[in-house]
Parts: structure tokens; sequence; C-alpha cells
């Protein structure tokens, strides 16, 4: 069973998957946690109406025990997301040694107004002077998310993955209850 933490999240059942080296151990929830907080850029998986899968990367976040993101209303990702909410969201190294991580779950909109300050609160905090300053990258999307002018998605995770590849692989399996 999950327990609570003190930002309302809770802590996932953890066990070593059949993918890992003899004698491995798993990796700890609170550093799969760390990771997922301070890696920007993810990828999202959705699936289309006529079960085409759909892959596009996007700039997430892991804040009060789930992944958010944002997207505009005509975006293939928000389409796909309108007929089916499941989605996987998934990140990690581009070489042969490190850790890879996925996050499955279920995708809902968010449209109160105090989650979208608090999600626009924790983008800004987690992307700085890119939301912040006039020549960041995506400079006011804070204020886009607390005005609606972008949706705002949070993803309750059901399960997640920890890769780790090197001297040492192990797959590590968390499961929400």
């Amino acid at each position: 069973m999950s327990t609570p933490t003190a930002d309302n999240s809770s802590v996932p059942q953890t066990s070593i998957g059949p993918f890992s080296s003899p004698g491995a151990s798993p990796t700890p929830w609170e550093a799969t946690e760390w990771a997922l907080r301070h890696i920007q850029k993810f990828h999202l998986c959705t699936v289309r109406r006529d079960g085409r899968p759909h892959v596009t990367p996007l700039l997430a976040i892991w804040a009060l025990g789930a992944m958010w993101f944002t997207t505009g209303d005509r975006e293939q990702k928000a389409k796909n997301l309108s007929s089916n909410q499941a989605c996987t969201l998934s990140t990690g190294t581009g070489t042969l040694t490190g850790m890879d991580y996925i996050v499955e779950g279920t995708a809902s909109l968010v449209t109160d107004q105090a989650t979208r300050e608090t999600g626009a609160t924790a983008f800004e905090q987690a992307y700085g002077w890119q939301f912040t300053r006039e020549d960041g990258t995506w400079y006011q999307l804070g204020d886009a998310i607390r005005t609606g002018n972008v949706q705002l998605y949070r993803v309750q995770p059901d399960k997640a993955f920890a890769f780790a590849t090197g001297s040492e692989s192990s797959q590590t399996r968390y499961r929400w209850s």
C-alpha cells in the first residue's frame, strides 16, 4: 500500500523487474522522484482515435505526486487525450549507460483555478528564468497557464519504471494503489 507524503503524494510500492542483472537492487523511489523533478524534457505518448500512437517531446514536471504538462487545445495530443486519457511520459539518457524513466497514467484536464495557479507556480519553479524573463524560451507560459490560454494536464501515475544501464542493469517498477 502507498503511504502519503508531506506534499500530498504517495510513495509507490517498489519492486525489481525481471530485466535486471542478478543481485541488482531496485532504484529507491526518492532517487527517481528527484530525477523527475529535475529533468526538463520528456516525451509524451498518446493514442489517436484510430489507435495509432502519437509521440511528441515537451516540457513536463513532477509535482504534487503527479506529472504535469501543457498544450494548445488544437494540438494532436489534446485531441488524443479528449478521447483516451491514458498516456505515457518518458525521459532519460541518450547513451547506453545511465537512467531512463517512464511514467504511465491517466491525464486529466485541469480547469480549477486554484490548481492551475499551483501548476503554474510549479512550472515557474522548475524552469526558472525561461518562464519569467523576457528573453526566456517560454516567457509568460506561467501566465498562460493561470489564465487558461493553454491547457494544463495532470497525469495521475498508475505505474512507473526506472531503468539503470551500465555495469549493472536494473529495472525498477513502481505501482500506486
